[in-house]
C-alpha cells in the first residue's frame, strides 16, 4: 500500500551505487516500476548483470557499470559513462553501506564512507548545475567500532553537502538503519521516499529505520 502511493518517476535520471543484492537492488526495482531510467553501479560482475538483465525485464532502461566507488578514478570515469549514456542525474542513492563480516577496518571505511565522498564529488555538481537533483545516502548502525564511526560519518558528509548544496536546488538526505536482510525493503522505501517530490521540502534530514532498540 505505502510503495504504491509513491508518484511516477517516469524519465528521470537515478544513479545508484551498492550491492546488487542489497539495498541498492530493491531500490532499483522501485526505480524500475515508477518509470525511472537507471545506472546502476556495482562491484559484482555477475550480481550487476542479473540485476540489469531483471531491471530490462521490468521494462527500464537500465545500464549498469562495474567499478569500484572507493576509487576517484574509477568514480570519475563513471560520471562520464553516465552522462554520456543515461544523462545527467537526477536521482542519486549511494547505498553501500552493508554488513561486512569479518572486514577490517580501512575495508569498512572504504567501502562505506569513502565510497559515498566520492560518488558525492562525482555527481553532485551536474545536479547543482542543473539546479535540481535529490540525494540519498545510507548509514549503518552497527556494533563495531568500524560500522559506527562510518555510520557516523556518512550523516556528517551528506548534512555537509545538503548545506552547500542548499541554494542550489539539490536536496541531500539519510536514511539510517541496522543491516539486517529483513529490513532492506523498509530502508529501501525509506530511500524512494526522500528522493521523491513528497519529501521536496526536506534536506539534511536523517530518517532512522534502524529501530531505537538497535542502538541500546
Amino acid at each position: 500500500m505505502f510503495g504504491s502511493t509513491f508518484p511516477e518517476l517516469k524519465g528521470r535520471v537515478a544513479v545508484v551505487l551498492g550491492p546488487a543484492d542489497g539495498v541498492a537492488g530493491t531500490v532499483c526495482r522501485m526505480l524500475a516500476n515508477r518509470g525511472a531510467r537507471i545506472a546502476v553501479i556495482g562491484d559484482d560482475e555477475a550480481g550487476l548483470e542479473d540485476l540489469v538483465d531483471e531491471l530490462h525485464w521490468l521494462g527500464a532502461e537500465a545500464i549498469g557499470i562495474l567499478a569500484d566507488s572507493a576509487d576517484a578514478a574509477a568514480m570519475d570515469a563513471v560520471r562520464v559513462s553516465v552522462l554520456t549514456e543515461v544523462g545527467a542525474p537526477d536521482l542519486l542513492f549511494v547505498l553501500t553501506c552493508t554488513a561486512h563480516a569479518g572486514a577490517d577496518w580501512q575495508q569498512v571505511v572504504d567501502s562505506g564512507l569513502t565510497a559515498t565522498l566520492q560518488a558525492l564529488q562525482a555527481f553532485v555538481p551536474a545536479m547543482v548545475e542543473a539546479r535540481a537533483g535529490a540525494v540519498v545516502t545510507l548509514a549503518p548502525v552497527g556494533a563495531d567500532p568500524a560500522t559506527t564511526a562510518v555510520g557516523g560519518g556518512v550523516t556528517a558528509l551528506t548534512q555537509h553537502f545538503a548545506r552547500q548544496v542548499a541554494g542550489e536546488g539539490v536536496r541531500a538526505n539519510v536514511v539510517t538503519w541496522t543491516p539486517r536482510s529483513s529490513m532492506v525493503d523498509d530502508v529501501a522505501f525509506a530511500a524512494l521516499y526522500l528522493a521523491s517530490d513528497a519529501a521536496a521540502s526536506m534536506t539534511g534530514t536523517t530518517l532512522d529505520v534502524a529501530g531505537t532498540s538497535m542502538r541500546l
